[in-house]
């Protein structure tokens, strides 16, 4: 698909993946980070997941964003 570039795309798959709760989101938290995604850019994503699918799913995706993003980095 042409049309979204890569970071696009993750950004849109975090925001759902977030809003419907789903435990897919760690890895694509990770995946986000390996293509350049900055931690502060998810944090606005989440802040947007908050107003439009509610604070509980968003809560629950910025603890483990924190998580992933507060772990040491991990051998290929």
């Amino acid at each position: 698909r042409p049309d979204l570039d890569r970071r696009t795309r993750s950004l849109v798959t975090i925001a759902i993946l977030a809003a419907l709760g789903r435990e897919e989101l760690a890895l694509h938290l990770r995946a986000s980070h390996n293509i350049g995604v900055d931690p502060h850019e998810i944090a606005e994503v989440l802040l947007h997941v908050a107003v439009y699918a509610g604070v509980p799913a968003a809560n629950t995706a910025f603890s483990l964003a924190k998580k992933e993003f507060n772990q040491p980095a991990r051998a290929s």
